[in-house]
């Protein structure tokens, strides 16, 4: 049974910790699964199905949905499936004082082609930086986004919203002062 325990935590934290570029360290932490209802896996079928306020936790990984199901085939690609009224999900970047922290209603997760797809009411916070559209597609190799929103008949009308902040440089040396202008 600690086997079996062992190989769910494993399958569905390997998935969840490839959302982002996880803090290195979290990789050693040990991995906590809770759920209302339970968990069950299938070794042979590499199916690992969690209900019921699913919370992953590992370090600085947090991902909480309705339902978690994690599959890894036997080149060790895996795939997660989390789904609720909400999904959530918050992680520190690793060498970095950063946080992404997600949500939506479906959250889809490939190792293989390193790809994490955010469905319905999606939004993807970095920073101070916002994506917010119906689908985002999270290039989890490259660190990049593809933000798409809602069809016709949906409220946003295809609309999304994308909040960049600005980067401080302070290696930028600090403009002067226009000619004629009074000097501080």
């Amino acid at each position: 049974m600690q086997n079996k325990l062992s190989a769910l935590a494993g399958v569905l934290l390997l998935a969840a910790a490839g959302l982002v570029h996880a803090e290195a360290a979290d990789r050693n932490k040990p991995i906590e699964i809770t759920s209302d209802n339970g968990c069950t896996m299938d070794q042979i079928k590499g199916v690992s199905t969690c209900e019921g306020n699913v919370v992953v936790i590992q370090g600085t990984l947090r991902l909480n949905a309705d339902k978690v199901v994690a599959t890894q085939d036997k080149q060790g690609n895996q795939t997660m499936v989390a789904t609720g009224r909400i999904v959530t999900f918050r992680q520190k970047m690793d060498g970095k004082n950063e946080w992404v922290e997600g949500q939506s209603s479906r959250l889809d997760y490939d190792s293989a082609k390193h790809l994490a797809v955010l469905t319905g009411n999606a939004r993807v916070k970095r920073n101070g930086d916002l994506v917010i559209g119906n689908v985002i597609t999270y290039n989890t190799e490259n660190e990049t986004y593809q933000v798409t929103g809602g069809g016709a008949n949906t409220p946003n009308r295809g609309r999304t919203t994308v909040i960049l902040q600005p980067k401080n440089n302070a290696s930028q040396p600090a403009a002067k002062p226009a000619s004629g202008a009074a000097k501080p």
